[in-house]
């Protein structure tokens, strides 16, 4: 038979059509279920073997279930560090049926100190999935080895690796964590080092040992709906150490360098983060790069801040370094009942090295009920100013009398600067601090004080020593103030003559309310 010149074109495309097609269908997942290698799930017979077994099957495209059920891992030390190892593949599920959980049963029979990680990623890897997956440990475990999800990356820099770091390059990328939990892991809950492309939507962390989420030297990063709860340490942390060259520490197993760069857990969006409880901070920022922070509610951080950026120069006394973070936006942002709200720290040495006081962090909006010590500190713990902190709207009531008042301080630092603070305090007290700072702008103060009665003293709700800069807008309102009270005081050396002055801290309009004789003071300070 003969075919005409069009057929054999039409019949061409259709049959290379077919063959896309073909090529382009998905292929079925291989599934590995733990219980086809003996896994009994019942939470009393030992699983381990059977696990690790599943997990060693694995191959490129392939899915590692565990169907409902709990999955005992009682060997100590496994000779690959985890339950539930994952190295050196692509396009992996690890997948836990509703119900299903891993029980971590190998802590030390009398120390309780941990003995392995739950699930480990170590790199090359990339297109690694984990849904639903539900790690617990024993009770009673100690701060010691043990993370529930453990991520070991590489950052990928073109030219030499950093020091320290031998054999092959080994990037993890395109990482996602699906609802997954984790409880009482003696260490970090989760942790990823050297990763790119990181997805977290979903995750509980309950009773760490260490951080609920840490990042270090990770880039392209988001985080939804994460929720802490107890943890030994910060609730959420990115940090990336300082060194003076890129450094892997062999020991640590994390990354440093002597910059912010583009592996300094760079571009990241955190939305939708509850912390309760933590024994450190609910957010630390410390050398981090271009973080959105979107939705934060901090409550019961008894021992630190909601939202903590800070750095750490060599020589400023701290066992790690990091640079300052720049880049930083935080919106939405609630804290209840914390040491601290907000906080930016710097520890520069002498001198001080613009890497570590320069940050550049923007808040929008936040809500600071009841803190103990300051609702927002801007400080440097030396001579040498921090800068670059922006707050354009904060509300904060507090009833505390110790430390900061649970109010707003600033103290060796340039160029703060708030848009509108509005501060609800229980006492006359002082409520917003200023030492030793340069270029502080406030557009807008009000204070409120509720006390019904007049105490004996009643202090200055406003104190700027040794500051210059511009307050557009302070009004104060204390329904029993005495008429003989002077709610705002200011005080600067080499300013005053015969007594008195003006300071270089300027309040361009000040209303207090009810009317008081003398509504501000300069003090000479020689």
């Amino acid at each position: 038979m003969t075919l005409s010149r069009r057929a054999l074109i039409v019949g061409g495309c259709a049959a290379t059509a077919l063959t896309v097609l073909a090529g382009c269908v998905e292929r079925p997942r291989t599934v590995v279920d733990v219980r086809d290698f003996g896994a009994a799930g019942d939470g009393i017979a030992d699983d381990s073997a059977a696990i690790q077994n599943a997990a060693a099957a694995l191959r490129p495209g392939g899915t590692l279930r565990f169907p409902t059920g709990t999955y005992r891992f009682a060997q100590r030390w496994p000779r690959n560090g985890a339950a539930v190892v994952i190295a050196g593949l692509a396009d992996i599920t690890v997948e836990f049926g509703s119900g299903a959980e891993l029980l971590m049963d190998n802590l030390h029979p009398v120390k309780r100190t941990g003995s392995s990680h739950g699930l480990l990623i170590r790199g090359p890897a990339s297109q690694i999935r984990l849904q639903g997956v539900n790690i617990r440990w024993a009770d009673g475990a100690e701060r010691s080895l043990g993370d529930g999800i453990r991520v070991e990356g590489y950052p990928d820099f073109d030219g030499d690796p950093p020091r320290n770091w031998a054999g092959d390059r080994t990037p993890v990328t395109k990482v996602s964590l699906i609802d997954c939990t984790v409880r009482s892991s003696p260490q970090t809950g989760v942790v990823m080092s050297g990763v790119s492309d990181i997805r977290v939507a979903g995750l509980r962390v309950a009773d760490s040992g260490a951080d609920g989420l840490h990042f270090n030297a990770c880039r392209a990063g988001s985080v939804d709906g994460f929720s802490a709860v107890n943890t030994g340490d910060d609730g959420l942390a990115l940090v990336t150490y300082f060194a003076p060259e890129p450094t892997f520490d062999r020991t640590a197993r994390t990354f440093s360098y002597p910059d912010l760069t583009d592996w300094s857990n760079a571009d990241f969006d955190v939305t939708g983060v509850n912390v309760f409880g933590c024994r450190a901070n609910g957010v630390r920022l410390a050398g981090a790069n271009r973080v959105n922070v979107t939705g934060l509610d901090v409550v019961g951080v008894e021992a630190g801040s909601a939202f903590l950026v800070d750095s750490a120069q060599p020589g400023a006394d701290v066992g790690w370094n990091y640079v300052a973070s720049r880049g930083i936006r935080l919106d939405d942002a609630t804290a209840t009942d914390c040491d601290m709200g907000i906080h930016l720290l710097a520890r520069p040495a002498a001198p001080g090295d613009p890497r570590f006081t320069d940050f550049d962090v923007h808040v929008g909006d936040a809500k600071i009920d009841d803190c103990t010590t300051w609702a927002v500190r801007a400080e440097s713990l030396t001579d040498t100013r921090v800068r670059g902190l922006r707050i354009d709207n904060c509300s904060v009531t507090a009833d505390s009398t110790t430390g900061g008042n649970g109010g707003v301080g600033v103290g060796d630092a340039d160029a703060i600067t708030f848009g509108t603070v509005a501060i609800r305090h229980a006492e006359p007290v002082t409520v917003f601090t200023a030492d030793d700072a340069s270029g502080l702008t406030v557009d807008r103060l009000g204070i409120a004080i509720t006390r019904r009665d007049r105490p004996q003293t009643a202090k200055a709700v406003v104190d700027a020593e040794n500051c210059d800069g511009v307050i557009d807008e302070v009004s104060i309102g204390w329904a029993a103030a005495d008429a003989a009270w002077t709610p705002v005081r200011l005080s600067a050396p080499d300013v005053c003559a015969g007594g008195a002055g003006e300071a270089p801290l300027a309040i361009r309009n000040l209303t207090v309310t009810p009317p008081v004789e003398r509504p501000s003071e300069v003090v000479c300070v020689r």
